[in-house]
Formats: structure tokens, sequence, C-alpha cells
């Protein structure tokens, strides 16, 4: 074959052609347009979602700690009244062991007291009493 110059016939032929392609694939990306813009249409929908589910975190959020930071006063006030206690406790217990001491310390004086009387009492003759 051999490399015939085109005539203008080939030429309006090959230009019919590219028009068509031309003309159909527009036609496509129109299509394809509308199916962004759609898309787009549902991004911004979700996009609305996502602000609303956000706004209502940041309102749990201030919710949760305001809760927080109650109990944590409470926690904190819990402390100190234990302290309070436990403090009112050990005075109560040092007491109790100073008056336990004095008892010990009274009941063995008693008992020194009772020997003797009961020695003074066979030296004189004169009876005691059961205690």
């Amino acid at each position: 074959m051999k490399d015939a110059p085109a005539t203008r016939k080939d030429i309006d032929d090959i230009l019919g052609v590219l028009q068509g392609f031309v003309q159909q694939t527009g036609e496509q990306f129109g299509k394809i347009d509308e199916k962004f813009e759609k898309i787009d249409a549902r991004f911004e929908k979700i996009d609305a979602r996502f602000e609303k589910i956000d706004e209502r975190l940041d309102k749990m959020t201030i919710q949760i700690n305001s809760r927080l930071d109650k109990i944590e006063s409470d926690v904190i006030d819990l402390q100190a009244s234990h302290n309070r206690l436990m403090n009112t406790v050990d005075h109560f217990l040092a007491r109790i062991d100073r008056y336990e001491t004095e008892q010990a310390a009274r009941d063995s004086q008693f008992n020194r007291l009772l020997d003797w009387a009961r020695k003074v009492s066979k030296k004189t003759g004169i009876p005691l009493e059961d205690f």
C-alpha cells in the first residue's frame, strides 16, 4: 500500500467520528458530574450529622467533666472527714491507754495495801473482811 495523501472526504469523515466521540464523551462526563454532585450532597449531609454529633459530644464532655469535678470534690471532703475521724479515734485510744495504765497502777497499789492490811489484821487479831 502506498501512503496516499488524505482527501478532504477522509478528513471530514475523521472529523465526524471525532465530533461524535466528543459529544458522546461529553454526555458521559455530564452524567458523571451529576453523580459526583449527588455524592457531594450526601457528604454534606453526613458532615452536618457529624457536626451535630460533635456538638452532643462536647456537651457530654462538659457534663462528664462537671460530674467528675463534683466527685473529686466529694472525695477530697471524704478524705478530710476520714482524717478528722481517725484523729478523734487516735485521741480516744490514747485516753483509754492512759486510763488503763492508771487503773493497773491503782489495782497494784490496792493489792499491796490489801496485803499490808491482812498482815496488820493477823498481828492485831482484828478480823479483816473479805473484799
